[in-house]
């Protein structure tokens, strides 16, 4: 069983030694062979398609709509199990022609297309994508012919090429997974989505070396460009981001997935050096951030709301992470265990417009509070071992439900349900208890809220005169928040109605703004409010809300949110935390007096709404809670997988910056040399690695051929050459370049220098 994914030139007569040092093996290439492509031809891809141990190529033509298959000639010989097309007097075949030419005719575009066997036939069939057309497959068949093309049933495709890869039966990993058996797609299909739109490329590999593939992808733009997620026996666990920022999808080095540390090459986007690198199980090189983050992709980047909560809902005495998107009918809870988050979710249909989730206990269970104001309803869900959460069982709540919040009791007793709700155009505050029959939940108390001139966002809870029951703020946007202070009867009294610090500092807070601390030398909660450029501590204190303390950010223009305390090295020091609106956490206040950690956090960050902790065996970690998703920051060393930076080379060609780059032995000395791209000045540079001193050295560079982009009205590409492969053409067991330029496809064969 197989699978698929949805994931340079000159004229001379030859190339040898004169930029080399003279112990160094010449590069030789012979003078390019020339094809006629058509304008704009891509999608270059190669395989053996006929079974005769040469390499043919394939591309789409762009400008007659086919598939353009070029089978490899032996001497004298026509290739075998070949259609080729019919003689035509204007585009004549030479009798010393290196390749025999098939087609198949194509309806719509093309962006990617990739060769594996996918009918187990032993016969390599051909796939192409696009976002218009979807995914296609034309088989290879006996009489040598290929079938008409099969549609599959898939989600839209990237617009550009490694959309596309097909693995071999024993992988049980996916992307976007369809199994096909005797040629036929078997549904439904495993989705898994990346974590960024401008996500780009696919490649399935084996980095930590476990017999399961990993999933490595591009997100270019990004500060940690590089993003891994590493494969599990039933998908694929969370983001891993890489501290490296690359201009071109890495290119594996051949051979080197034999060994324990896989080696890619690649250019670096800010300084256009060319890039080698490798994966390791283990931190050779300690990471010079005191911190690591994993990302967690959930929902789509373009979601505009999500909930979350977090408890012990499958009673394994591991907190459970649960999420919920205001766009869809369904709840997820991420499965977790002692070491942290295993990227692994379980979906179980709820109600549509969930804007507030929350984990209460009932009954000795801790459940799912679930609040939808699309749906004007409210209830509570059970987790079911194998089966998920259960349909919420519904609240009896008279007038519309605007938001709810669990208040905490002791472990004996249930907890209570604090439920605004608005009746008749006034707001009423409602204390439901378990009633202990089936009947649910009961009214015991309720309070008629006669300060709220807004519609209120949602409660939060604390207790703020330390009398051990839960007083609890309303929200509401540009107000100040109303403060309610719970008695020992269940009823609710207003207060600081006339505070300063309510009205003034409290003003326009919402959850983002907002969190609570104990006091170490009292029972009561303390807030911590985070605002234009500062953090401050607010307490009740004397009868009335004072400012206890302020902690200023650098910049203070900035809007600072999502404020926490937070023992980060778990020595029993905490430190307060924000996040800033230009995108990094910045550390405002530690008990330490003295420090050697920065103070701002620069990294590829989501924008949180909420923050949290979550405590694992190897200590506590940060969760940052956004709209798409979620990031698990935690000390640094910490990731399993480390990606080191081998080699680097910086061209000192005058005004050239490459973007591409591939690897190949060009010499035949057994050493990967590089080929580097600079597509707006049309040119290749060779790299040689001298392997006493591990640098690389220039040792040849030149132009390509057409240097003009116009020719009779037509035009190249921005970057031309747009595409190349390194491949053995002919079966020599060299390296050869193949390249697409203008209308026209070069191939350069290598020259055996040895002189055999």
């Amino acid at each position: 069983m197989n699978y698929f994914y949805l994931r340079i030139p000159l004229y001379f007569l030859l190339i040898t030694a004169g930029l080399f040092r003279s112990q160094a093996k010449p590069f030789a290439l012979a003078k390019p062979e020339v094809l006629l492509t058509g304008w704009n031809a891509r999608c270059l891809t190669h395989a053996d398609l006929n079974g005769d141990g040469l390499a043919d190529l394939v591309y789409f033509n762009l400008d007659k709509s086919y598939l353009e298959i070029l089978y490899r000639t032996k001497k004298g010989e026509l290739p075998q199990n070949v259609r080729p097309v019919r003689k035509n007097r204007w585009e004549p075949v030479l009798e010393d022609s290196k390749y025999q030419t098939e087609r198949i005719f194509i309806s719509g575009s093309i962006t990617d297309i990739t060769v594996g066997d996918l009918n187990s036939d032993d016969a390599p069939d051909i796939i192409t994508a696009s976002p218009e057309d979807g995914v296609r497959i034309y088989f290879r068949e006996n009489n040598a012919s290929w079938s008409d093309a099969l549609e599959i049933e898939s989600d839209k495709i990237r617009p550009y090429s490694k959309s596309l890869q097909v693995i071999n039966k024993h992988s049980r990993n996916d992307l976007y997974q369809i199994s096909f058996v005797k040629g036929q797609p078997q549904y439904p299909s495993s989705l898994y989505r990346e974590g960024d739109k401008r996500a780009y490329g696919v490649e399935l590999i084996d980095l930590n070396n476990d017999e399961i593939l990993d999933w490595m992808y591009l997100v270019p733009g990004d500060d940690f460009s590089l993003k891994v997620r590493l494969g599990q026996k039933q998908g694929f666990g969370p983001e891993l981001s890489f501290d490296i920022t690359l201009a071109s999808f890495p290119t594996p080095f051949p051979d080197s997935f034999a060994t324990n540390s896989q080696k890619f090459c690649s250019i670096d986007a800010l300084s256009r050096e060319a890039v080698v690198f490798s994966f390791s199980l283990e931190n050779k090189k300690s990471s010079v951030q005191p911190f690591e983050v994993i990302s967690y992709d959930i929902f789509s980047t373009t979601n505009k709301e999500s909930c979350w909560t977090m408890g012990d809902f499958n009673n394994d005495s591991i907190t459970e992470l649960v999420t919920a998107s205001s766009e869809n009918g369904e709840v997820l809870l991420l499965e977790s265990n002692r070491d942290g988050f295993s990227g692994l979710v379980d979906s179980s249909p709820s109600l549509r417009g969930i804007t507030q989730l929350s984990s209460i206990k009932q009954g000795g269970q801790t459940k799912l509070l679930v609040l939808s104001t699309e749906e004007e309803v409210l209830g509570v869900s059970d987790y079911r071992e194998g089966s998920g959460f259960s349909f919420p069982s519904m609240i009896k709540v008279d007038g519309v439900p605007m938001a709810a919040e669990p208040s905490i009791t002791d472990k004996e007793t249930d907890d209570k349900i604090l439920v605004l709700c608005e009746e008749d155009s006034e707001y009423v505050l409602k204390t439901f208890e378990s009633s202990g029959n089936d009947s649910g939940y009961e009214v015991k108390n309720q309070f008629k809220v006669e300060e709220l001139r807004r519609e209120p966002s949602s409660l939060f809870t604390c207790d703020l005169n330390g009398d051990n029951f839960e007083d609890v703020l309303i929200l509401s946007g540009r107000d100040a928040p109303v403060i309610l202070l719970a008695d020992n009867k269940g009823g609710w009294k207003s207060f600081a109605q006339d505070s300063v610090v309510r009205k003034s500092f409290m003003k326009g807070v919402e959850v983002e703004n907002l969190s609570k601390l104990s006091s170490p030398n009292s029972q009561k909660d303390e807030l911590l409010i985070a605002g234009d450029g500062f953090v401050r501590i607010i307490a009740w204190e004397a009868d009335e809300l004072r400012v206890l303390e302020q902690f200023n950010s650098k910049d203070q223009a900035g809007e600072l949110t999502t404020p926490i305390k937070i023992d980060w090295e778990g020595k029993g020091v905490h430190e307060i935390f924000a996040f800033h609106e230009d995108g990094y956490w910045e550390r405002l206040h530690t008990e330490k007096n003295e420090v050697s950690m920065a103070n701002r956090w620069e990294g590829s960050f989501l924008v949180p709404n909420e923050v949290a902790t979550f405590r694992v065996s190897g200590g506590t970690k940060l969760l940052a809670l956004g709209d798409s998703g979620f990031q698990v920051i935690s000390p640094k060393d910490s990731q399993k997988l480390s990606l080191e930076v081998e080699t680097r080379h910086l061209t000192d060609l005058p005004k050239i910056r490459h973007h591409g780059i591939e690897c190949g032995d060009f010499n035949n000395d057994g050493v990967i040399d590089l080929v580097c791209l600079d597509g707006k000045k049309n040119l290749l540079e060779f790299l040689k690695l001298d392997e006493k001193t591990q640098s690389w050295e220039s040792t040849l560079h030149f132009e390509v051929f057409e240097k003009n982009l116009h020719y009779q009205g037509k035009k190249g590409g921005l970057y031309e050459p747009r595409e190349g492969l390194v491949v053995d053409l002919n079966g020599d067991e060299l390296d050869d370049l193949v390249f697409l330029v203008h209308d026209r496809l070069l191939l350069y064969k290598q020259i055996d220098s040895s002189g055999k």
